[in-house]
C-alpha cells in the first residue's frame, strides 16, 4: 500500500481545507445578515433624518453622492483586477459546498482512529507517509511522490512564502486554495491523534518502531524557524508524554528515555526563547505528574515515581539550560533542578541514614550520577553566580553520599557486586566498593575538570572543593584508625569511602590529568620568562632584563601571567597533592602516594610547556627537601627522583653529530642518509625555536641537582651511588646542550649570531656555563671527601676523569677561539679552583688518579698564567711520587713528559 498513503493523506488534508473553507463561508454569511441588519437600521434612521432635513442636508447629499461616485469608480476598477480571482475562490466556495455535503469530517477522523487495526509493516508506511505530507504542508509545497518537491526545506523564506488563493505549480497542479496564508498542520494534528491511539493498543517494541519516525519528525518541526509551528510541535510532544509516562517501565528496556530523547534535542538547538521556556515547563509539568515526590501523602499521586529511565533526558535538559545564552532559561532549568535536589534531601532527612531494611527508590538512589552531572554542567555554564552555587550542591550531595543516604539502586540491587573499570584511570576498582565508587568518581572528575574553566575565581572554588571531599571522606577518622590498629571493627563506625588503592586511583585519574589544562596558558611554550630564570644566571649571549623596566614586547605578557593557569591553579594543585600524600604517610604507615607524586611531577617535566616544568622541577625540590622527612624517603625513592632529573636534562630529538657511515653504502644511499641528517637537523630547530622555554629547563634542573648534591643531611641520606649518578647526568647534559648550541649556530648568519638583540630564553651556552658552575662544585666535594675507598672507586674515578678533562677540553677551546669575556672569566675560574683542589690533596689520593697526568698535559701551553703553574705544580708531583715509586719497586726513574 506503501506510497499510496501520501496521495491519500493529501486529499484528506484537501477535504479539511474545503471543509475549513465552508466554516469561512458560514461565519461571512453570518457577517453579512448582520451587516445587512446594521444596513436597514441605519437606512431607517437616514430615512428619519432625510424627512427634517434642510438645504444644507441636500448640499451633503450631493457631495456624498459625488464621494459615491468616485468610490464607485475605484471598485469598478479594483473588480477588473480580481476577477479572475473571484472566479476562482467561486470554484472553490462550490467545492466546499459539495464536499462538505458529502463527506462529514467524522468519516476523515474514522481514517486515523482505524490505524490501530494495521499491521506492524502497514502501520509503519501510514506513519511514514503522513509525516511527509506533514513536512510538506508545514514546508508551503505540494510535490507528488518521487517529484523535487519532497525535498523539503523546512527555512524561513519557504514557511514565510505567502499562498495565493490558487496557485499554479510547476507540475501544473492546483494546490493551494482559500484557507492557505499560514503553513498547514492539519497533518501534524493527525500524526499527534495516531500516536495516541497506538500508544495504549500496541505493544511498546512496535510502538517503539513508529516512534522513530514520529519522534524524527515532532523534533524538526520544534526546530521551525517559526516559533508558532514550534510551539506546537512542543506541546504535542508534551501531550504525548504525558500519556506515556502513565504507563510504568518495563525492566530495563529504557523507553522513557528513547521518547524523551526529542527533548534534549530541542533544548540544545533550538532557537526560540519562548520555545525553551515551554520546554521547561513541561518538563516541570512531566516531574510534578510523574516524579518521585517528596514521600509526602499530597504528593503519592496514582502515577507519582512513574517516571525512570525518563529522568536522564529530564536532566539533561536542565543541564543544557545551564549553558543557554538567555538568563532567563538559565534561571528557570536552574531553579526546577535546585527544587529536586532540596526535595532529594528533604526525603533523606526523613528517611533517615542507614536504616536496615527496604529504601524507597528515589531520584538519588536511582539517577545520582546524571544529577551530579547536570550541576556539572551549569558548574561548565557562562554564569559565575550559577556555577558557584552548583559546586556547593556538589558539596551536599558529597556529604549525602559519604553518610549512607544514597542506598543502591534497583537495578545495581540485582546485580553482583563486581569490580568496574573507572573512567579515565583504566585501573579496577576493587578494595572499595565498585558501586559506591561509580557515585564518587564522577563528581570528582567533574569537580578536576572545572580546573579547565577560563574563570580563575572557578578553577580556585572547584580545586577547593575537590581537595576538600578528598580529605574529609577518603581518610579514615582517628577513631576507625585506632580500631583498625587494634584488629577490632565496629559496626556503628563513621563510613569510610576509601583506602590507599582508592587514593593511588584518584591520584591517577582525578588529579594527574588536570595538568593537562595546563596548556590553555598562552606563553607556556614561547616567550621570555626572567621568573623562571635561576639566581646568580650569568648572561653572555642573550639579553637580561633590566631591574628598572620591562623588556620591550613583554609588558603584556607579564600582565596576563598574573591571571593565566599556571599562576592561579598550579600551585594549589600541587601543595593540596602532597598535603593528602604526606596525610597517607601517617593514616596509612605507606609511602605509595610519594610515587604517586613523583609520577605527577614527572608529568610536569616532560610537558612541553617550559613554565610548567621549571614549576615542577622547583616543587620536586621543595618536596623532597622540605615537605618529606629524610627518614621516609627510601632507596627506591631516591632511585625514582634521580631518574627523573637524569631525563629531564637530556634534549628531546637531538640529532647525531654527523651523518652515519653505513659500510658498503653506494653514492645515493649515502646521499639519502646525507639529506635525512639535514631534515632531522631542520626539524630539530623548528622545534626549539617553538618550544623555546623549554630552554629554562636546563639550568633549573643543575640548580635543583646542585642544591641537593650540596646538602650534607640530603647526600648522606641518598647515597653516593646516587651522587655520581647525578653528577654524571649533569655533565651528560652539558655536552648535549654543547652540541645543541652548535646546531642552533649553525643555522644562524655569524654577523647576527650573537648577542641576541631582544630578551628570549637561555642560549644552550648560557646553560652550559651555569651548569659547569654546579660540577665544579661537585667535583670538589667528590675530592675533598674522607672516604678513601669511596674516592677509589671506580665509579667516582669515572666521572672525576670523564668530567674534568671535559671542563680544560672547554677551557681550551674558548681560549683558542673568539669567546665572550664573562664566559672566559667563569670558566677560568672553575679549571683554577679546580687545580688548586688537585694540588691540595694528599699524595696517597693523587697517586691513585693515574689519568690526571694525560689529562693535565694539555694544559701546558695555556696562555692563563695561573693554571699554567698550577698544571706545573701538580705534574711536578705527580712525576715525583712515581719517581719515588719507582725506586721503591727498583725501576728507572720516569722523566718529565713521559
Amino acid at each position: 500500500f506503501g506510497k499510496v498513503w501520501e496521495h491519500i493523506f493529501r486529499a484528506l488534508t484537501e477535504i479539511y481545507r474545503l471543509h475549513q473553507v465552508w466554516e469561512g463561508m458560514a461565519r461571512n454569511e453570518r457577517k453579512e445578515i448582520k451587516a445587512r441588519e446594521r444596513a436597514a437600521r441605519k437606512a431607517a434612521k437616514e430615512a428619519l433624518v432625510a424627512q427634517q432635513g434642510s438645504d444644507s442636508s441636500r448640499s451633503d447629499d450631493i457631495e456624498e453622492d459625488g464621494m459615491s461616485d468616485t468610490s464607485s469608480e475605484m471598485s469598478d476598477w479594483n473588480d477588473v483586477v480580481l476577477e479572475e480571482d473571484m472566479d476562482k475562490r467561486m470554484i472553490d466556495e462550490n467545492n466546499a459546498m459539495f464536499i462538505h455535503g458529502t463527506i462529514p469530517l467524522d468519516l476523515v477522523d474514522s481514517i486515523f482512529q482505524r490505524s490501530t487495526n494495521l499491521s506492524r509493516r502497514s502501520l509503519n508506511d501510514f506513519v511514514y507517509q503522513l509525516c511527509r505530507v506533514s513536512r510538506m504542508e508545514i514546508s508551503g509545497y505540494g510535490g507528488h511522490v518521487g517529484s523535487d518537491a519532497n525535498d523539503i526545506d523546512l527555512t524561513n523564506d519557504h514557511y514565510m512564502k505567502h499562498h495565493t488563493l490558487v496557485s499554479e505549480s510547476k507540475h501544473g497542479t492546483t494546490s493551494t486554495g482559500v484557507g492557505y496564508t499560514q503553513p498547514a498542520i492539519y497533518s501534524l494534528e493527525k500524526l499527534v491523534e495516531v500516536t495516541h491511539f497506538n500508544m495504549e493498543s500496541r505493544p511498546r517494541l512496535i510502538f517503539a518502531d513508529i516512534w522513530g519516525t514520529i519522534s524524527m519528525h515532532l523534533t524538526s518541526t520544534a526546530l521551525h524557524e517559526e516559533a508558532a509551528v514550534a510551539m506546537y510541535a512542543v506541546d504535542s510532544l508534551r501531550q504525548l508524554s504525558l500519556q506515556f509516562l502513565n504507563r510504568e517501565e518495563l525492566g530495563v528496556f529504557e523507553f522513557q528515555r528513547r521518547f524523551l530523547k526529542s527533548l534534549e534535542t530541542i533544548m540544545s538547538r533550538s532557537t526560540h526563547v519562548s520555545v525553551k521556556e515551554l520546554l521547561l515547563s513541561s518538563v516541570e509539568q512531566l516531574i510534578s505528574l510523574y516524579g518521585f515526590g517528596d514521600g509526602s501523602e499530597n504528593s503519592k499521586k496514582s502515577h507519582q515515581g512513574t517516571l525512570r529511565s525518563g529522568w536522564r533526558s529530564v536532566l539533561v535538559v536542565l543541564g543544557t539550560a545551564g549553558l543557554d545564552k538567555n538568563d532567563s532559561i538559565a534561571l528557570q532549568g536552574f531553579k526546577l533542578l535546585m527544587d529536586q535536589i532540596q526535595q532529594c534531601m528533604s526525603v533523606c532527612d526523613k528517611e533517615g541514614a542507614g536504616v536496615a531494611g527496604k529504601q524507597p527508590d528515589s531520584l538519588l538512589s536511582e539517577y545520582f550520577v546524571d544529577l551530579v552531572n547536570t550541576l556539572l554542567l551549569y558548574i561548565s555554564g557562562p554564569r559565575q553566580d550559577l556555577s558557584s552555587k552548583s559546586i556547593d550542591s556538589l558539596v551536599k550531595l558529597s556529604d549525602v553520599l559519604a553518610d549512607g543516604k544514597v542506598p543502591l539502586s534497583s537495578t545495581r540491587r540485582k546485580s553482583a557486586a563486581s569490580p568496574v573499570t573507572l573512567p579515565g584511570s583504566g585501573v579496577e576498582a576493587s578494595n572499595m566498593s565498585s558501586d559506591v565508587l561509580e557515585l564518587w568518581w564522577p563528581m570528582l572528575l567533574g569537580l578536576s575538570q572545572t580546573m579547565g574553566d577560563r574563570r580563575p575565581e572557578v578553577r580556585v572554588k572547584g580545586l577547593g572543593t575537590l581537595l576538600s571531599i578528598i580529605n574529609k571522606h577518603f581518610f579514615p577518622t582517628s577513631h576507625s584508625l585506632k580500631t583498625f590498629e587494634n584488629g577490632g571493627k565496629e559496626d556503628n563506625a563513621s563510613p569510610q569511602h576509601g583506602d590507599l588503592q582508592t587514593l593511588q586511583l584518584i591520584f591517577r585519574g582525578i588529579l594527574v590529568p588536570a595538568l593537562e589544562f595546563e596548556e590553555m596558558d598562552g606563553n607556556s611554550t614561547s616567550g621570555f620568562a626572567p621568573e623562571l630564570l635561576p639566581p646568580q644566571f650569568v648572561h653572555f649571549i642573550t639579553m637580561p632584563q633590566t631591574p628598572d623596566a620591562a623588556a620591550p614586547g613583554t609588558a603584556d605578557s607579564g600582565q596576563q601571567q598574573q591571571h593565566d593557569w599556571i599562576d592561579t591553579t598550579f600551585e594549589h594543585l600541587i601543595d593540596g597533592c602532597i598535603s593528602i600524600c604526606l596525610r597517607s604517610l601517617e593514616a596509612f604507615n605507606s609511602d605509595s602516594l610519594v610515587e604517586e607524586v613523583l609520577a605527577m611531577l614527572n608529568s610536569c617535566l616532560l610537558s612541553d610547556s617550559g613554565h610548567l616544568a621549571v614549576k615542577g622541577l622547583r616543587r620536586l625540590q621543595q618536596f623532597v627537601s622540605k615537605d618529606l622527612d629524610l627518614k621516609d624517603i627510601t632507596d627506591d625513592t631516591w632511585a625514582t627522583v634521580s631518574h627523573m632529573l637524569f631525563r629531564v636534562l637530556s634534549i628531546r630529538g637531538l640529532p647525531p653529530s654527523s651523518v652515519p657511515d653505513v659500510e658498503g653504502a653506494t653514492d645515493e644511499q649515502k646521499e639519502h642518509l646525507k639529506q635525512e641528517h639535514a631534515e632531522t637537523m631542520n626539524e630539530f630547530i623548528r622545534e626549539q625555536r617553538f618550544f623555546s622555554n623549554r630552554r629554562y629547563i636546563g639550568c633549573n634542573a643543575a640548580m635543583v641537582i646542585g642544591s641537593l648534591l650540596t646538602n650534607e643531611t640530603i647526600v648522606e641520606s641518598m647515597g653516593v651511588q646516587w651522587y655520581i649518578f647525578l653528577t654524571s647526568g649533569l655533565g651528560k647534559g652539558i655536552r648535549d646542550w654543547e652540541r645543541a648550541a652548535e646546531i642552533m649556530d649553525s643555522n644562524v648568519a655569524p654577523k647576527t649570531a650573537r648577542p641576541v638583540a631582544t630578551p628570549s630564553p637561555p642560549h644552550y651556552l648560557e646553560n652550559v656555563l651555569y651548569a659547569r658552575r654546579w660540577m665544579a662544585k661537585f667535583l670538589i666535594s667528590l675530592l675533598i671527601q674522607r672516604d678513601a675507598l669511596t674516592l677509589e672507586s671506580a665509579s667516582c674515578q669515572h666521572v672525576l676523569k670523564e668530567e674534568t678533562e671535559s671542563l680544560l677540553r672547554a677551557f681550551l677551546a674558548k681560549e683558542s677561539n673568539t669567546c665572550s669575556a664573562i664566559e672566559m672569566k667563569n670558566i677560568s675560574k672553575m679549571v683554577s679552583d679546580i687545580l688548586d683542589c688537585f694540588n691540595g690533596l694528599g699524595d696517597d689520593k693523587i697517586s691513585a688518579m693515574k689519568w690526571l697526568s694525560p689529562v693535565l698535559s694539555a694544559c701546558i701551553q695555556t696562555n692563563n698564567v695561573t693554571i699554567r703553574t698550577s698544571v706545573q705544580i701538580l705534574l711536578t708531583r705527580m712525576l715525583k711520587e712515581a719517581n719515588q715509586t719507582s725506586a721503591t719497586n727498583g725501576n728507572a726513574p720516569v722523566e718529565a713528559g713521559s
